[in-house]
């Protein structure tokens, strides 16, 4: 009789729920720590040019669309704010760079003047973004 209480007649069951909690907290680190690279909402189109290179790093990026308004950051602000913005981020990073995206209609003379800002507020590695042709 007291052989019988301890025999066991059931299938060994392994518990499944430590994994799950595990891999949940995973999923949730992961999830968590992942940058998302969010892509400027300006439509552009881009001059082309056929000896391009690519920057290394990422450089501050600043958008001019077709009528010169300027984007820093995907969000549009007043050329007349865009010296501050450059000069705190020139003085936060020393070896910044500058990504100017221009559409290819834009004024020649705005693109000159956020160069010529860029310089003046220190960043002193400046480019302006093509397409390779």
């Amino acid at each position: 009789m007291l052989s019988d209480r301890f025999r066991q007649d059931k299938d060994p069951e392994i518990n499944m729920t430590p994994m799950l909690d595990v891999v949940f907290i995973l999923l949730i680190f992961f999830i968590v720590s992942t940058n998302f690279v969010q892509q400027s909402s300006v439509e552009i189109k881009r001059p082309q040019a056929s000896t391009a290179t690519s920057v290394d790093g990422s450089p501050i990026v600043v958008t001019l669309d077709t009528t010169g308004r300027v984007y820093f950051e995907s969000k549009e602000i007043d050329i007349y704010y865009l010296p501050g913005k450059l000069q705190q981020i020139a003085s936060q990073t020393p070896k910044a760079k500058l990504l100017v995206v221009a559409d290819t209609n834009c004024p020649t003379g705005v693109t000159i003047k956020v160069l010529d800002i860029a310089k003046q507020a220190g960043i002193s590695f400046s480019s302006v973004a093509s397409e390779i042709h």
